[in-house]
This record gives structure tokens, C-alpha cells and sequence, in this order.
């Protein structure tokens, strides 16, 4: 779906900002002072919206992120980094009155456990998302609604808004932590791509299967992605299904971890669609992304770089 708005960035973001520590090692915490070791540690960037759009900009789009971060050396951090690849930061403010979000992640193969303190991730308030803001963009990507509460109820205005000055809009929710999945339904007639796990997809609709999932949610308007982890992905609208598998070379690769694949993935099928691609060559690229992903540890270290047009 490509489109010749004149707006200075290509996607914009509401960005839950933290720090990720991952631990790697096949344990599991055990109370009464009991210590146990771990293999590898890493410290990352966190956030969906920030991995998304991290691997958006190596992609040759240019990206904008709002969003906050404690007066602190987290903080500190994640401003340095983002602004080494060329994030436009002008929109994320310091602030002495709340700490940097942190998740602490236990990775154990492909699976993982994850204690979040909330913190900045949540420091976003609707007066923030003035209209200047969302105009500055073509497109607005949205994650980890059920973590940003303080916009829980203003995301419909937003949406509202974004399609009314022709804004092209993409959501993947994450998970959401009290498993309620309030409010999303009502969202999704105002989104335009709307990407998901297997998980969440089963969640939302109660069905079981990928099928009816895809076909429920997409039957809302937009076109859904379903991501499949090491399967592939399938993709869906009103009229037509497309599937990939995570290709031939995906055998071969040693898995590190998949924290931020999904995201990855977000962003590649993202950029294509907005290049203007057809589904299946956005689903290619959103496999390569997701793909070259899990061979790093966290969601940055081995993101695709590569100028698409």
C-alpha cells in the first residue's frame, strides 16, 4: 500500500523504553536463598516499539519514537544507542520523577520467563500524542498496548485521527499479562495491518486454529499476520490467504534466543507494505528479519541491515 504523504518520518512510535538484562541458562529461580548460576548474561535495548523501530531505520526508513526515560544511567544508555543509529529522539524527554523501565528475562531455548518493572515504559499520557506529533509520520506503529496503561483508553482517538489524515497504522499488542484482551476488538476496524504470534491470535479470538483465527480477525477489515515462529508466518485479508515457511536456510541456523524476533519480523513486513510490495514479498522480508534475529542475543545485535526500496 504505498503512499506519497509528505511527512518527514516513514513510521512513528510510541516507545515502551527500557532496558532488557537477559540471563541464558537452564535453571529455575528457586526461593529460600537459594543461588544458582546461569550461563550468559547480556544487557539490550527493550521495548517492541523499540526493536521495531531499530530494525526499521536498517532498513532504510526513516524513524521516529516518543517516549521517556528515567534521569539515570538506563536511561542514559538507551538515549546513546538510539541515537548511534539514527533515531530521532527529539520527542523522548529525561525525567527525575521515574526510573527506566527494566525486564529482567530467563532464557531457556526458545522459551523464556520475563519480571518487568514498569517505569518508563508506561510514562506516555495522552496529552503527549498532540496532533503535530502523529502528522510528523506516514505511518503509525503500535505495540505493547496492555503495558502502556496510561494510554489504554485514548488509542481509539488516536487511530481515529490517524485515519482521517490518511495515516497508515500497524499494531502488534504483545501479550497482555492479565489475559483480558480488553478493548483490542474494538481496535482493529482502524487498523490497517495488525501482526500477532499463534499464542496471542488463539487468545484474542478463542478459535483453534490458525485459519479461524486469521479469518475472524481479518474479517475486521485489515490484513493480519500471523508469525509461526520457526514454521513460518501466514497472512490474511477479507478475500486471500498467504503462507511462508521460514525458509530453507532456517534449518542450518543455531538459535541464540528469540527475544525481539517478532518485532523484527513486525518491522520487515512493515517496511515492504509500505514500499508498496505484495503480501508475500512483505512476508519474505519480515522472515529474513525475524530470522537473522535469533542468531544474536537480545533483539538488536544481529538485526537485518539492509537498504530496501
Amino acid at each position: 500500500m504505498k503512499d506519497s504523504n509528505p511527512q518527514k518520518f516513514d513510521v512513528g512510535c510510541v516507545a515502551d523504553l527500557c532496558i532488557d538484562l537477559i540471563m541464558h541458562g537452564n535453571v529455575v529461580p528457586r526461593f529460600h536463598q537459594v543461588e544458582q548460576f546461569v550461563d550468559n548474561y547480556n544487557i539490550e535495548l527493550g521495548g517492541s516499539a523499540t526493536i521495531f523501530t531499530s530494525q526499521f531505520r536498517k532498513l532504510g526508513g526513516k524513524t521516529f519514537i516518543i517516549g521517556a526515560v528515567g534521569e539515570d544511567e538506563f536511561g542514559q544508555v538507551i538515549l546513546e544507542r538510539l541515537n548511534a543509529i539514527n533515531i530521532d529522539t527529539s520527542a523522548v524527554t529525561i525525567r527525575s520523577d521515574i526510573k527506566t523501565g527494566l525486564g529482567l528475562a530467563l532464557v531457556q531455548d526458545d522459551d523464556r520467563a520475563i519480571l518487568t518493572y514498569s517505569g518508563s515504559i508506561d510514562a506516555i499520557k495522552p496529552s503527549d500524542l498532540l496532533n503535530d506529533i502523529l502528522t510528523a509520520c506516514r505511518h503509525w506503529h503500535i505495540a505493547s498496548i496492555f503495558l502502556m496503561k496510561e494510554l489504554k483508553h485514548h488509542w481509539k482517538n488516536v487511530l481515529q485521527y490517524c485515519r482521517t489524515n490518511n495515516i497508515t497504522t500497524s499494531m502488534d499488542s504483545n501479550w497482555d499479562p492479565e489475559e483480558k484482551w480488553e478493548g483490542l476488538l474494538n481496535l482493529l476496524p482502524m487498523i490497517d495491518v495488525f501482526l500477532l504470534n499463534v499464542a496471542e491470535a488463539m487468545a484474542i479470538t478463542g478459535e483453534n486454529t490458525i485459519l479461524k483465527a486469521g479469518k475472524f480477525l481479518s474479517s475486521q477489515g485489515n490484513i493480519v499476520v500471523i508469525k509461526r515462529g520457526v514454521k513460518g508466518a501466514v497472512a490474511f485479508d477479507k478475500e486471500q490467504v498467504w503462507q511462508i515457511k521460514s525458509g530453507e536456510n532456517s534449518a542450518n541456523i543455531s538459535v541464540v534466543d528469540t527475544i525481539g524476533a517478532g518485532d523484527n519480523f513486525d518491522a520487515g513486513f512493515i517496511r515492504g507494505w509500505q514500499l508498496g510490495w505484495k503480501v508475500q514479498k512483505c512476508l519474505q522480508l519480515a522472515i529474513r528479519c525475524g530470522t537473522a534475529s535469533v542468531t544474536g542475543r537480545g533483539g538488536f545485535e544481529k538485526q537485518l541491515q539492509e537498504i530496501v526500496e
